[in-house]
């Protein structure tokens, strides 16, 4: 069964990763440096999973009770600022110094990589706890959450990036977009674990992946014209 679901596992890395990769079509980066930023994910979750220990050393939650106000300082002081944290500081620190990161769709793409390396390592410590449908049910959309929430703040760093020129507006773009992926991440846990409401949580993920969409398409369409533009 462990290793049925490590197979499970692999094959939904396998997906994802070729998912977001199919989104920078111009200017592809190279493959070596999307496996290395899924590395890195796994670094990113091993530090998550440091500051969960922490956390409980100092007495907080290590998993919250049907309190509605213990979920809610779980939710939103812990799993969100955690995970979106140690996600934000391994890229900034080391990805998006690539200089490979050289245009706005790149820190989608490489947040998406790192996202799914953190996804990766926690089904793996999850898989001896569940059943092989819960298995294969999570290896699928684990990885697919995670992504959303890393993207929003990969959008600030590009906007920051190359959309910014004003110091004070660089930080309000990396700031506030981390923020808002923290507060994001903690209101789908939120629905999950105070209400098991499946479908609310489900419309987080669904808004932020239809904003993918539509932004990543916006982004392909100015490449191409800048490209067409140059050949002139």
């Amino acid at each position: 069964m462990y290793l049925q679901g490590i197979g499970f596992v692999f094959g939904g890395v396998l997906f994802w990763l070729i998912y977001f990769d199919l989104k920078d079509r111009y200017q592809r980066e190279p493959r070596r440096l999307l496996i290395i930023a899924f590395i890195l994910g796994n670094l990113a979750a091993i530090l998550a999973l440091g500051f969960y220990t922490f956390a409980e050393k100092i007495g907080l939650p290590a998993f919250p009770s049907h309190n509605i106000y213990e979920i809610v300082l779980y939710c939103f002081l812990l799993v969100g600022p955690i995970e979106e944290g140690s996600k934000f500081l391994i890229a900034r620190s080391l990805v998006f110094r690539w200089k490979h990161f050289d245009e706005p769709i790149d820190g989608m793409v490489y947040a998406a990589c790192i996202a799914i390396g953190f996804a990766s390592l926690e089904n793996i410590l999850y898989l001896p706890q569940l059943d092989w449908i819960q298995q294969l049910a999570r290896v699928i959309t684990s990885p697919l959450t995670h992504s959303l929430f890393a993207i929003v703040w990969g959008f600030g760093v590009s906007k920051a990036f190359f959309g910014e020129r004003r110091r004070i507006g660089r930080i309000l773009w990396q700031g506030g977009t981390l923020l808002l992926s923290m507060f994001l991440h903690g209101l789908y846990d939120f629905f999950l674990f105070a209400y098991r409401a499946t479908y609310l949580a489900s419309v987080v993920v669904l808004v932020l992946w239809i904003f993918l969409i539509v932004y990543a398409r916006r982004l392909i369409r100015t490449q191409k014209s800048q490209i067409a533009h140059n050949n002139i």
